[in-house]
């Protein structure tokens, strides 16, 4: 048995068990396409996701060495420990031993680091996903529901925000544990959560992807690494690069990915939406104009 079990490991064990039966090649595949998330895994969760049972899945864990799914967990979880995002604080302190000497050189350096990430982010890109998600975020019998913690919540309250312009019944989540069953009462079938959370993850947004789960409304995660535990309740997870080298993880191209959305659902929205009623409402108030307090 591994200790440490990475996917390369992982498949060089897996293809000694060859020729697999349906159940196993359609575990084996699952395990391969969502390996960096498995960790968060529960047994039942696997079992759901990859749709065998999970006789199937201790008898198969068996064969690759490990005494149950506990033991294949602890390898996972090891491994994961080795790849895991380097903390802002330790980031800080490994910075403070190099001196900037040239600002200009670095700031270029920085600005290159994020046009790789622009590139990379237009090359990976699922843009059938996306229209997908524009479609239905144009649906207005939904309920649009937005979260994001800490860092992310910019996102959320730039996305929300925005997207009030093209439709009504969006839903800024607070994280306030009094506040939010209040805001959650009448999830249905029909809505749509989208949680944005980079980097660090938040056990409340976890909690609201669950429950969004399991009245099976549709979750869009957008974060920046595979390995996180949301994974598990969502529909579709767009996984945005961010590292530039600094102590902070950029959030450039989750800007980028929130205003290509809305440029998507506005294309969607064939004119109905919301600019004339909000431009009107924005008069009334005096909302962008001093002249009322002249």
């Amino acid at each position: 048995m591994k200790d440490h079990l990475d996917l390369t490991t992982y498949k060089q064990l897996a293809e000694k068990l060859q020729p697999y039966t349906e159940s196993e090649a359609a575990l084996n595949s699952f395990i391969i396409n969502h390996f960096e998330e498995l960790s968060y895994y529960g047994i039942i969760d696997l079992a759901q996701k990859a749709r065998v049972s999970k006789a199937t899945i201790g008898r198969y864990l068996n064969k690759l060495g490990f005494t149950g799914y506990a033991a294949f967990k602890s390898a996972l979880k090891k491994e994961l420990i080795t790849h895991t995002m380097v903390s802002p604080i330790e980031a800080n302190k490994s910075k403070q031993t190099n001196q900037v000497s040239d600002i200009k050189s670095e700031a270029q350096r920085y600005i290159g680091n994020v046009s790789q990430l622009i590139e990379q982010f237009s090359k990976d890109l699922n843009m059938e996903n996306l229209e997908s998600l524009a479609k239905m975020i144009m649906d207005k019998e939904r309920t649009i529901y937005v979260v994001g913690p800490a860092s992310s919540y910019a996102l959320a309250i730039h996305f929300s925000t925005l997207l009030k312009y093209s439709r009504s019944n969006v839903v800024l989540l607070p994280l306030d544990k009094g506040d939010l069953p209040k805001a959650l009462l009448g999830v249905s079938d029909k809505d749509v959560l989208i949680a944005f959370s980079y980097y660090r993850f938040n056990p409340d947004v976890l909690n609201i992807t669950k429950l969004f789960n399991l009245k099976n409304a549709h979750v869009t995660v957008v974060t920046n690494t595979h390995s996180n535990p949301y994974s598990i309740y969502s529909d579709v997870q767009y996984v945005l690069p961010s590292d530039v080298d600094s102590i902070f993880h950029s959030r450039t191209i989750g800007f980028l990915f929130v205003e290509l959305l809305l440029f998507l659902v506005q294309r969607e929205s064939n004119g109905d939406d919301n600019f004339e009623e909000l431009e009107e409402l924005f008069k009334f108030f005096g909302t962008f104009s001093s002249l009322e307090f002249k």
